[in-house]
This record gives C-alpha cells, structure tokens and sequence, in this order.
C-alpha cells in the first residue's frame, strides 16, 4: 500500500469516527443549557420558534417584513422582541400548523436570508465558487453536499 493509499485511508476512518462522535454528541444533554431539539418529539420540534438576531432596533426590523419570510405568506407566525443585551432585535417566526422537514430547512433558509437583508442589505452567495470547481474526489463531493444543505439546515 502506497503512501496515498495509506492517507486516503486514514482520513476516511477519521471522518467516520468524527461522524459517529458528532451524531452522539447531538444528543447529550448539557446541565443547565436545556435539550437538543434533535432528541425532542419531531412534532413538537417542527412546531418550535426559529429566531436570529438582527443588529437593527424592533421599530426597523417590525416596519416591514424581509422578502424572504414575507414569501411563506400566512403559513407563518412571525415575532419581533428586543434582544437581550441591547444587541438588536429577536426576530422568529414559526409555522402555524405542523410543517414537514422541508419547510423547517426553508424558514431556517428564509430568517438567515432576512438577517442578511436586514443587516447588509443583500444575500452573499458563493455560487459560482470564486476558485472553480472541486476536484471529484470523495471529500469534494461531500462538501459540495454540505454546502447545498448548509442554508437549510444552519451548518456548514
């Protein structure tokens, strides 16, 4: 086994273990800093507030509502509140009845969206990618996925 079989090896079995290490940590409980939403009952955590914070003061933020969540229409509730701190406004939002997975990702997508419009004033892309395309290797292929979730779900 050469020396770049040998490494492709190794990172495979260390993103692997990451992986299973991340996956159980999703469900440990920190005392005092409440559950992760990934262990509550899939009913009662798609129906949970979604909020970002947003460094403009409520009267800005409540005036109008950003394209993004005004394009979910009625089938949200949306919510200003001061932030703790003096740091901005809590806006959230949530759908009025049980939504699916899906539309979770895309009110995650549409507050994150509004806190871009509402503190810069447009949404930032890295589409198309400044430097090309990634090579097709297995680690390129997994970024890329993670990439097109990563507005949806909240991480990359």
């Amino acid at each position: 086994m050469d020396l770049n079989q040998l490494i492709g090896r190794a990172t495979g079995l260390a993103s692997g273990a990451g992986a299973t290490l991340l996956r159980r940590l999703q469900h440990v409980r920190v005392p005092g800093a409440g559950q992760a939403s990934a262990t509550d009952d899939p009913e009662v955590a798609a129906r949970r507030w979604r909020a970002v914070t947003v460094l403009r003061e409520p009267g800005e933020v409540s005036a109008a509502l950003p394209a993004p969540l005004a394009a979910l229409g009625d089938r949200v509730e949306v919510r200003t509140t001061p932030a703790p701190g003096d740091r901005g406004t809590e806006l959230a939002a949530r759908f009025r009845g049980t939504p699916t997975e899906d539309e979770v990702g895309e009110l995650r997508a549409a507050l994150r969206e509004s806190k871009a419009l509402l503190e810069v004033g447009e949404v930032l892309r890295m589409e198309p990618q400044p430097h090309g395309r990634r090579a097709a290797t297995p680690q390129g292929a997994a970024l890329e996925g993670a990439a097109q979730a990563a507005p949806k779900e909240g991480v990359l």
